[in-house]
């Protein structure tokens, strides 16, 4: 049976919007956007247009940026295929452009929409002024110190809503109940660091920006297939949203995961299987993730875009590292990209599980995580920031920080920087434990946090990463050309290719004596400077001259060239 027609004026040139079906002058209009006009004929007799745009489509207000001084946008509201009433807050800077970079999303959302009158659409939103004002923002995360925004929601004082060309939420979502996710995921956190680790780095991203921190960090879960790491990273993502979809894999671009960061902000990158990453770029990712800058881009007019910018924490699992897939295309891990992504052993007792909690197996208790992690989620990352707002602790954190990081007790300026993110991670769970989210005792997050980065220390090695990569590509290099590239210092030895250098024997083995060439090949992607500095330190330059890290050695051919005199056996020094 039709719904009863309802009378209202219709405009003679403009546009009308309307929820239900109406008649005027005898006329029925269906809902939706009409456009409305009139033409004249040759006789001089008007006639009026009525034009169906789309299905109703509402501009609700107008958004900027808390200064109003950009960030303009209109809040559009309307009703999907399915009943669903959605909203998108779309940059004004949208309506400069192509119709179908909006309609498109309009289409995709689920507005019915006359296919051709995508022009007119675009020119209906732009006549739009209400005078409702929204503040928007273009980033998740803090606004100020007492709001917390992601495209679902406006957590703590004042409102503000997200702002984004194409009205993704990043998987940002709810379901079940806090309650809910608390009884089926945290309830097993106790005597689990590992997942400690996770559940932690997912808190911790809302700390970064009231901490003043100006960069990330990022945590590889490693060790072999189904052990349960991906499980935690799965959880972990539940934080936010739905388990299986908040959580993304490397196997994407560059510019892909960009895109994802930067609306993940001051929240969670959480990416399963480094191994399917591409290896010529995974290394730029881990920077680009960490650091929160993305690549200068340019508009299609050549001016240059504005640059994307985030704070995150990067949660990966996989079943190598990250040197070991650089070295696929090549290329040598950093000391930076060490310290920026952890790697932390996730071998425990039963997989990545110290604590079973009553299952019979790691395997059981994983597979009950994973589906809970697609039932109950989306709630604690904003209960705590909601609690955190509350309880005013934002402008104490540095101060609990300092607090906790007197706890780890690194050995090296670098492994200062990678204690400082661990110790982020115990504050985030101790907070969480005394807001009554988590189920842990006071103090067991940071003891947790403590033990892993103990254990991280103790598998790398004393000394800077950098000087470890250096001694061990010499000591590579010796290992796969010594017997090639190095000739013999005694009279009438045959001559090598490709000469890297000479070698003699002592009583205590060969010494290898590089040319300068042949040192800068073994490790090329250093500066000669700083591999000089590092060999000299671990005293495997055995025999210089007075100022000089070269000592001169007379060839047979009559040559006295100044070589860098090298004991392999002092290169084990470090790593």
């Amino acid at each position: 049976m039709a719904p009863a027609a309802t009378k209202i004026a219709i405009p003679k040139n403009g546009y009308s919007v309307h929820d239900t079906e109406i008649t005027y002058n005898g006329q029925r209009f269906y809902p939706g956007v009409w456009m409305h006009y009139s033409t004249r004929t040759e006789e001089g007799e008007e006639t009026a247009r009525h034009e169906w745009l789309c299905g109703p489509l509402h501009v609700d207000a107008i958004t900027r940026n808390s200064t109003c001084s950009e960030g303009y946008g209109r809040l559009l509201r309307f009703t999907n295929l399915d009943g669903k009433e959605l909203s998108w807050a779309l940059p004004s800077e949208l309506l400069a452009g192509r119709p179908e970079r909006i309609v498109s999303t309009l289409f995709n959302r689920g507005l019915k929409i006359d296919h051709s009158q995508q022009r007119e659409i675009v020119s209906y939103i732009a006549s739009q002024h209400p005078q409702s004002r929204v503040i928007s923002t273009a980033t998740t995360g803090w606004l100020g110190d007492k709001l917390f925004v992601t495209p679902l929601e406006s957590v703590g004082t004042g409102d503000a809503i997200f702002q984004s060309e194409s009205s993704s939420n990043g998987e940002y979502g709810k379901a079940g109940t806090l309650e809910g996710w608390q009884q089926s995921i945290s309830a097993i956190l106790p005597g689990n660091p590992l997942f400690q680790l996770g559940i932690g780095a997912s808190l911790a991203g809302t700390l970064l920006a009231p901490l003043r921190v100006y960069s990330g960090c990022g945590f590889h879960l490693l060790w072999d297939s189904s052990n349960g790491k991906t499980t935690i990273v799965m959880c972990a993502a539940s934080v936010w949203g739905h388990g299986n979809k908040f959580m993304r894999k490397w196997a994407a671009s560059g510019s892909g995961l960009e895109g994802l960061s930067a609306l993940r902000n001051d929240c969670l990158v959480p990416l399963d299987e480094l191994g399917q990453a591409n290896p010529a770029i995974v290394g730029e990712v881990v920077y680009a993730i960490v650091d929160g800058v993305g690549k200068q881009r340019a508009e299609p007019t050549g001016a240059a875009r504005k640059i994307r910018r985030w704070l995150a924490i990067l949660l990966s699992s996989g079943e190598i590292t990250l040197e070991t897939k650089m070295r696929e295309a090549g290329k040598p891990v950093r000391a930076g990209q060490e310290v920026r992504l952890v790697t932390v052993s996730a071998g425990r007792t039963y997989g990545a599980w110290d604590n079973l909690h009553n299952h019979l197996s790691g395997q059981a208790l994983s597979d009950a995580r994973q589906k809970a992690s697609g039932v109950h989620y989306g709630h604690a990352g904003p209960a705590f920031v909601r609690r955190l707002i509350e309880h005013g602790d934002t402008e104490k954190l540095p101060d609990l920080l300092d607090t906790i990081q007197k706890r780890f007790h690194p050995t090296s300026s670098q492994a200062a920087r990678v204690a400082r993110n661990f110790a982020i991670l115990a504050l985030a769970l101790e907070l969480a434990t005394t807001y009554g989210l988590l189920p842990l005792t006071e103090g067991e997050g940071t003891n947790s946090m403590v033990e892993l980065f103990e254990s991280w220390q103790a598998g790398r090695g004393e000394g800077p990463s950098e000087d470890r990569q250096i001694l061990r590509a010499i000591a590579d290099f010796i290992d796969r050309h010594g017997g090639s590239r190095f000739q013999s210092t005694a009279v009438g030895a045959e001559a090598v290719r490709d000469r890297a250098g000479y070698w003699e024997r002592t009583a205590s083995g060969r010494i290898y004596l590089f040319t300068r060439g042949g040192l800068q090949d073994a490790t090329q992607d250093f500066e000669l400077t700083r591999v000089l500095r590092t060999l000299d330190s671990v005293g495997a330059i055995i025999k210089k001259e007075p100022g000089k890290l070269q000592h001169r050695k007379r060839l047979p051919d009559g040559s006295n060239p100044g070589l860098y005199w090298i004991d392999p056996a002092r290169l084990e020094h470090v790593g």
